[in-house]
């Protein structure tokens, strides 16, 4: 008879650098629908410009037909007790330039800043590569969102390789 690890060498197993261990998985944008709208909040409260003229509003149906028709795939984060803690949300097809290859937009992305620590990030977007890969994609482009932070999420994405492609410039009329 083998005794039961205490609570401390529990947590120690679930646990990498003081962060909980997290969890990959590529979920259905509809059976994530219902968890979803404190997130979105909480990401567009911290990385949004122009809140006041651009108030949060997702077009849920847009959502639904994009899962429908198979463009929209998402990976997610999900802490050990099942909450679900970070979304990647990508857009897979042909692109309008290119129709031969396949391309993904990651369109959407956020880690809730509880779970940043650690190599989670890194390990998690390398998941969502493989996944897209797994589709046929050939090339994957990300917005990174240059007054937030200095732009240091884009650190990452250079880590993993990507390249700084385009400049995007937005103005609120």
């Amino acid at each position: 008879m083998t005794a039961q690890p205490d609570r401390r060498l529990r947590q120690a197993i679930q646990s990498v650098g003081g962060q909980p261990k997290l969890r990959t998985l590529v979920e259905s944008f509809y059976k994530l629908r219902r968890e979803l709208p404190p997130l979105f909040e909480r990401h567009w409260r911290e990385i949004a410009l122009d809140q006041e003229q651009v108030p949060l509003a997702p077009d849920w149906d847009r959502y639904l037909a994009y899962t429908a028709t198979k463009v929209l795939h998402v990976t997610t984060a999900r802490a050990p007790s099942g909450a679900l803690v970070g979304y990647i949300f990508n857009l897979v097809g042909p692109h309008l330039h290119y129709v031969d290859t396949k391309h993904a937009e990651i369109e959407m992305f956020w880690l809730a800043p509880e779970y940043r620590g650690g190599w989670f990030p890194i390990r998690w977007m390398r998941k969502n590569e493989k996944y897209l890969k797994s589709l046929g994609v050939k090339r994957v482009l990300v917005s990174v969102k240059i007054h937030f932070k200095d732009a240091r999420v884009g650190k990452l994405f250079e880590r993993l390789g990507y390249k700084p492609a385009e400049i995007v410039y937005g103005k609120v009329l």
